[in-house]
């Protein structure tokens, strides 16, 4: 399975900021320039997400593929769907959570064997990629 979240609000403020930039009089060319690649490169970053479940891993790709990760299924313990209340884009921790995501308020959520925090990550379609992660740990531990 493979579902990917384009993150548009994200890709409309950071690509409305980016093209703002010339326009602004104060910090000179040479600020105006290097933000305007930071934006780019941030916005290369994080401007989807993907994430993949195969036979033996969940992974997540944020857009170019940069950054990245892998849990193997038979590390996890329950998978569900969950709802939070969004606080921007990109990597957060909060209390017992790593959060990624790239728009929303909807994840899914991710129980490790010998993690304490939860993993969410982020997807417009939880219950479908939680059923089905939930669904492939079940089947392997029989």
């Amino acid at each position: 399975m493979r579902k990917t979240q384009i993150g548009w609000v994200f890709i409309i403020i950071v690509g409305g900021m980016f093209a703002a930039l010339p326009f602004i009089k104060s910090g000179g060319a040479s600020f105006a320039f290097t933000t305007q690649i930071l934006l780019g490169f941030i916005l290369f970053l994080f401007y989807r997400l993907t994430i993949i479940v195969d036979d033996e891993f969940v992974r997540f790709i944020f857009g170019i593929g940069l950054i990245r990760g892998k849990y193997k299924l038979s590390d996890i313990i329950q998978c569900q769907p969950v709802r939070y209340f969004s606080l921007g884009w990109g990597i957060r921790l909060r209390p017992g959570v790593i959060l990624f995501n790239v728009s929303g308020n909807k994840a899914i959520e991710l129980v490790i064997k010998g993690k304490r925090r939860k993993v969410w990550i982020g997807t417009d379609s939880p219950e479908e990629i939680a059923d089905f992660i939930q669904k492939k740990i079940t089947k392997g531990v029989l």
